[in-house]
């Protein structure tokens, strides 16, 4: 259990604004400083962008991130492990329908990312292209080998920066099937996190920062924000002194992406494929020659879940139509593969919609092109005492989870060398 604070500090050494897995990493690095700390969470659970719900299907599900990227450094897998929870390496099983030979496609996609890879090897240090330039694919296949080149990055290939897409760490890919979010939230037991706290101003002043929540004011030596790159644009805090320009420049050019995941629950074996089988099909309907598709995680690490994941303007698109034509949409192509019968075992579905959370307001953060550099000025302080951390801030593990942790860590850190100076 998390150890909330009935009534909020007067004047803490430091705040930490997020309860999110930067959140959670620098307030336990605080408190094992043995310094007077409290985390402020505007929402009314922990986790952030890493959430497990098990109400609505009765069995785990990672409304947001479930992809434990970069396994051989990953921030969380050894807490994960040292909890005793069934961490595993995701499975090489996938199926595409209609291709005899699937290989075909993955191979399509790996040649796409090689061009793109020797592409930023030939440019000059200040230059950068979009995946969009050198994404060039024809054929039948083609909308579905371009979704999965761009999926993951949760945007389209014109907002994809190539620097940025591969100054990506990479490595193998985890599952926890309790849930990356439960993961995460075990991490948090035992913090001083007070829920349903939103800050709304930060006032830095020479020798300490005026900090105003919905639940009163405090007066700590520093604060920790780290809020997503979509709250900081959209001024849901407010700075004095303002932030400067070259940060707000930052942030219109680091920002959020769309990704989400539309979960079907069917009768026990309904789709006949092992668990975390990945199942692509071919993409025919495209818009503004941006494909509209995604693909499917069947059976998510044993749960009985067919996830349909998607990403960029199309998903977007979902999310403005709604969870229930999100699930109708997501169930159609699953009928059309597996047979008419597949809708009388079809239970209920549920779609993300994280471009509408208040305190998210998308997915996680990517570079338009020519802005990977962006990052490091997202990282540093302001005004002296104001410091910033997050997935947005982390150089090789950006738009993950462990990108975020790692930034905790750090700015953790650097804030307690600062209030001790």
């Amino acid at each position: 259990m998390n150890s909330f604070p009935k009534e909020l500090p007067t004047n803490p050494d430091i705040v930490v604004i997020g309860a999110g897995a930067a959140g959670i990493a620098a307030t336990r690095t605080l408190v094992a400083s043995d310094l007077d700390v409290v985390c402020l969470e505007a929402d009314s659970r922990v986790g952030g962008r890493a959430h497990t719900d098990t109400e609505l299907f009765g069995v785990p599900f990672d409304v947001g991130a479930h992809w434990l990227h970069c396994e051989h450094v990953n921030a969380l897998k050894a807490p994960g492990l040292a909890m005793g929870l069934d961490l595993h390496a995701v499975p090489d099983r996938s199926v595409t329908v209609g291709l005899k030979d699937e290989a075909v496609l993955w191979d399509a996609v790996e040649a796409v990312f090689e061009q793109s890879a020797q592409a930023v090897k030939s440019l000059n240090k200040n230059d950068d292209l979009s995946l969009a330039d050198v994404l060039k694919v024809d054929g039948p296949w083609a909308n579905t080998i371009q979704t999965m080149c761009c999926l993951s990055m949760g945007r389209d290939p014109n907002e994809i920066s190539l620097r940025d897409m591969f100054s990506w760490e990479g490595g193998k890919d985890w599952f926890c099937r309790e849930g990356f979010g439960f993961l995460l939230a075990r991490l948090a037991d035992g913090l001083p996190i007070s829920l349903s706290t939103p800050a709304t101003a930060i006032e830095a002043k020479p020798h300490e920062v005026h900090l105003s929540t919905k639940k009163g004011s405090l007066t700590p030596k520093a604060v920790i924000v780290t809020a997503s790159v979509g709250v900081l644009a959209e001024d849901i805090i407010r700075f004095d002194p303002p932030l400067d320009k070259e940060r707000r420049s930052a942030l219109d050019q680091i920002t959020m992406g769309d990704y989400g995941h539309t979960a079907l629950l069917f009768h026990p074996e309904a789709i006949p494929l092992e668990a975390d089988t990945w199942l692509t099909y071919n993409i025919k309907d495209a818009l503004d020659d941006i494909p509209q598709g995604g693909g499917f995680l069947c059976n998510a690490s044993g749960t009985g879940l067919t996830v349909f994941e998607t990403g960029g303007s199309f998903n977007k698109a979902l999310q403005e139509a709604g969870s229930d034509a999100a699930v109708e949409y997501a169930l159609e192509i699953l009928v059309d593969i597996f047979g008419s019968q597949l809708r009388g075992k079809f239970e209920k579905g549920y779609s993300t919609n994280w471009r509408h959370e208040p305190y998210v307001r998308g997915s996680y953060s990517g570079a338009m092109p020519g802005a990977s550099n962006q990052r490091e000025i997202l990282a540093m302080p302001h005004a002296g005492r104001i410091y910033f951390a997050g997935e947005a801030t982390h150089k090789g593990q950006q738009a993950s989870v462990s990108g975020a942790y790692l930034e905790g860590k750090r700015v953790a850190k650097q804030a307690i060398r600062s209030i001790k100076d």
